[in-house]
């Protein structure tokens, strides 16, 4: 991509509910051309983008788009949303001269050192090793994570995709047993996506003696309210997640700190604070100076996109 002639480039993100766009030069997104829209209200990829692109009155020479889902051969698979999004038909079908679709946890990972202080919230303090990798751990409607390694010299750090989710829900004690039996038993397996997702959170709830088909926002109001169901809920979640956190951290050495992302983190992080989270997550000596940050720009993996594309 030619960054000193500033090509004009469509970068997104593209969430199981919520996709937000931009348009973007040199690596920065233009002012005034964010939108956020319902992925859900879209029967297909092209008509969504297709959309945003006239609202725009844009043609863009080339996109990158970070995908809720796996990548490979230039397919992506989101399996939270029941598309399968192909770069070469967006290519045709918008007119794009190049696609590149990243996973959303690689756009995120890939921001990490464009945030801004006001853009991460402090949830652990800690110091970071130099050079270190950097972990993200995104939580929403669905759940997955990325490590971003520093690489001399290079535009961009070397951030693999991962399917972190599909993961094994971490079990500790015999509590956590108890769950991930009743997590197989009742929602086909107890992986990390079925205990920390939107749904997982419902889905403790439950656990915890719950009754009905809250939504995740009504158990955090719950829990907020002193409820005990939905405090218990929130009191295993922040368990689970700093379990998870400390397992990733250490499968990664992850000593330059870790991100949580997603609008279910910005959510949960007030409870993380007193339910066992720190707890967890420090239980190793490893870890135990690792800094813990909340991303709490919305639209952190739009800029990883844009910044991508200014490398390229």
């Amino acid at each position: 991509m030619d960054q000193a002639g500033g090509t004009l480039t469509l970068v997104g993100d593209i969430g199981a509910t919520n996709t937000r766009l931009a348009l973007a030069r040199g690596g920065i997104p233009l002012p005034g051309s964010a939108a956020r829209l319902a992925t859900r209200a879209h029967d297909t990829p092209e008509a969504m983008l297709g959309s945003y692109l006239r609202g725009q009155e844009a043609r863009p020479e080339a996109a990158c788009l970070a995908v809720a889902g796996p990548v490979r051969g230039g397919t992506a698979w989101m399996r939270n949303r029941g598309w399968q999004i192909d770069a070469s038909s967006l290519s045709i079908a918008l007119g794009f001269d190049r696609v590149e679709l990243i996973n959303d946890l690689q756009a995120q990972a890939l921001a990490l050192d464009r945030l801004t202080p006001a853009a991460q919230d402090p949830l652990l303090d800690g110091r970071t090793e130099a050079g270190a990798a950097c972990l993200v751990l995104g939580l929403g409607t669905g759940v997955n994570c990325a490590v971003a390694y520093a690489v001399p010299q290079a535009a961009l750090p070397l951030v693999p995709p991962s399917e972190a989710g599909c993961m094994a829900m971490p079990v500790w004690d015999a509590p956590s047993l108890r769950l991930s039996d009743w997590l197989r038993a009742g929602a086909g397996g107890a992986s990390l996506e079925h205990a920390l997702s939107a749904r997982g959170l419902a889905r403790l709830w439950t656990f915890a003696g719950g009754h009905g088909r809250p939504a995740p926002e009504e158990v955090l109001t719950a829990c907020a309210a002193g409820e005990g169901h939905a405090v218990q809920a929130l009191t295993l979640y922040a368990q689970i997640l700093g379990h998870a956190a400390r397992d990733l951290a250490l499968a990664y050495l992850a000593l330059g700190g870790v991100w949580l992302a997603g609008g279910l983190a910005r959510a949960v992080a007030p409870h993380l604070r007193r339910s066992g989270f720190a707890e967890a997550f420090r239980a190793d000596p490893l870890t135990q100076a690792v800094p813990v940050r909340v991303i709490a720009d919305d639209a952190a993996a739009v800029l990883g996109c844009a910044r991508r594309c200014a490398a390229l």
